[in-house]
């Protein structure tokens, strides 16, 4: 219960391809919309079939520098370095940096201008920093769509650091970028998913949305005790302490990580309604009490 990916329910109607003159224009208006609601017109807004991890893949596989990683060190940060060595570079120019925007193994965010960012559970509620030179999200977290699609933002003035669009990969963003300008991908796309992501952005209202989710995390907090929580205390995943709720109602309720064996809890914080968190928290409240 409230895991990394949000909960929503949708009605499928494949009614058109992905070849067809409504999907260019669904297409086009999608990658508009995104960049005008997060203020990225600095970006190309590239769509790649797969989740956050097949995106950051592509970052290492396109650009023609080394990617470092740098920041928090967690899970994904350790995940990105090994990944990052199967993509040696020979440039003879400097690496770029590339952290993660949050660790959410360890609930910490970090910030630096001028990276690379996996920004996949991160975005929207912390922003793209400054001068980022491109980074990474997902459709079926914070911004609450399908699975499926991973969100890559290059900025416009670095493509001359990326391999050509001829280079044949499904990794090679360039390619993207080729298909993008005529409203189309280099694979069979889902549709449906664009359909669906198209509704959410036109209802998307970031200071709701991050209302929301701060509202959330100081429920839990507030029911859990600050002194059992590991790293931020408001954000999109509260981390917390195995040992500060009972192991029967982490069980109960399938609070991530109790069956996955991780280290700690965790809850997100967009996952699901605010009433769903306010049931779980006074129930809580009862076990704690032997209710």
């Amino acid at each position: 219960m409230f895991g990394p990916n949000t909960y929503f329910e949708d009605n499928v109607n494949i009614s058109y391809s992905h070849r067809d003159k409504q999907f260019f224009e669904l297409f086009d208006k999608t990658r508009e919309l995104f960049s005008e609601i997060f203020q990225l017109k600095d970006y190309d807004i590239l769509f790649i079939l797969g989740g956050g991890t097949t995106g950051v893949e592509s970052l290492f596989y396109s650009c023609k520098r080394k990617i470092n990683l740098i920041g928090v060190n967690g899970f994904f940060k350790d995940r990105w370095e090994k990944m990052s060595k199967n993509y040696y570079k020979s440039s003879n120019k400097s690496p770029f940096e590339m952290y993660c925007r949050l660790e959410t193994s360890c609930s910490t965010a970090y910030e630096k201008q001028g990276c690379f960012i996996d920004a996949v559970s991160a975005f929207p509620y912390y922003s793209i920093p400054k001068d980022t030179l491109g980074f990474v999200t997902c459709l079926n977290k914070q911004l609450g769509s399908y699975i499926g699609l991973a969100v890559v933002g290059i900025r416009k003035d670095m493509w001359d650091e990326f391999v050509d669009e001829d280079e044949i990969s499904y990794l090679n963003l360039a390619r993207y970028k080729k298909y993008h300008l005529i409203s189309q991908t280099p694979f069979t796309t889902p549709t449906y998913i664009y359909e669906h992501f198209y509704k959410v952005l036109c209802e998307f209202n970031i200071d709701k949305f991050k209302d929301r989710l701060d509202q959330v995390s100081d429920m839990i907090v507030n029911t859990i005790g600050k002194e059992n929580i590991i790293g931020e205390l408001r954000g999109p995943v509260i981390t917390f302490k195995k040992d500060s709720i009972p192991e029967e109602f982490a069980r109960k309720y399938n609070i991530y990580g109790y069956w996955a064996k991780r280290p700690h809890y965790q809850i997100f914080t967009y996952t699901d309604k605010v009433e769903n968190y306010k049931k779980v928290m006074i129930e809580l409240n009862r076990y704690r009490n032997g209710k």
